[in-house]
């Protein structure tokens, strides 16, 4: 008896209701833990960070803040990212298999969205804040600038806006909507939410619970984007993969 070929079923919707879920409990513990820290901090300690700096609660607090580094959230991010890189990866493959017109954009997709994934886990793009303040003079701009890379990070936005113009313009409407959905959920977080927390930060600092809970659904955004993304290229590859290939999309 002949052996059929193990097959990996991926179900596209179950995979976006679960990191769709998975994000909104991240931004329940975000927000759940800077209440608690404001709280006690305000109230028990008088409002005095060094005791509550030398407490193990802060720890936990912070394993769980959307807009901290190196915790549980970024862990998350960077996986949520590095998701939709290798499945542009298999479609690059696939593409340049066939000598498709856009093998080469399918390819550069997937090494912006693997260069994303590595700066969320390593914090490349913060590191552009101070040289960009010192170009240019963010206090003129009502704080929209207070996180000075977004300057650079507009500048990259408009330029693969114009390298891919041509790519998008070729995609069914379907897909035209799904990625166009995806895009503007991630870049609206990264970009726009990025200048509004700016905007707060200076109007009413960084050390406040208001600051801390619109931080938290800001970064959601980027989640929710990415998790669409994740969507709309399981959906690609379900309609266009080639039948007889090992990775089947449910």
């Amino acid at each position: 008896m002949k052996e059929e070929t193990p097959i990996i079923k991926i179900n596209a919707l179950r995979m976006l209701i679960f990191l769709c879920a998975t994000t909104i409990v991240l931004v329940i513990l975000s927000v759940w833990g800077q209440a608690i820290k404001y709280a006690v901090v305000s109230v028990y300690m008088g409002g005095k960070w060094k005791v509550w700096k030398e407490t193990g609660v802060e720890l936990l607090t912070q394993s769980f803040f959307m807009d901290w580094e190196a915790n549980v959230p970024t862990y998350f991010n960077t996986i949520i990212l590095f998701i939709p890189a290798l499945l542009m990866g298999i479609i690059a493959v696939w593409k340049y298999s066939v000598k498709d017109q856009f093998k080469i954009h399918w390819a550069g997709l997937a090494f912006i969205l693997l260069y994303l994934s590595m700066d969320e886990a390593s914090v490349l793009h913060e590191k552009l804040i101070k040289p960009m303040r010192g170009i240019v003079n963010y206090e003129g701009y009502g704080g929209i600038l207070f996180f000075a890379w977004i300057i650079p990070g507009i500048i990259a936005v408009a330029l693969f806006m114009l390298a891919y113009l041509k790519f998008f313009l070729s995609l069914d409407l379907k897909f035209k909507m799904l990625f166009f959905f995806s895009l503007a959920l991630y870049v609206g977080g990264v970009i726009g939410g990025e200048m509004l927390s700016g905007r707060l930060a200076e109007t009413i600092g960084q050390k406040n619970f208001t600051y801390a809970a619109y931080t938290s659904l800001e970064e959601s955004l980027e989640l929710f984007g990415a998790a669409m993304l994740i969507y709309s290229l399981l959906a690609y590859l379900r309609q266009y993969l080639p039948n007889g290939v090992i990775l089947k999309i449910s």
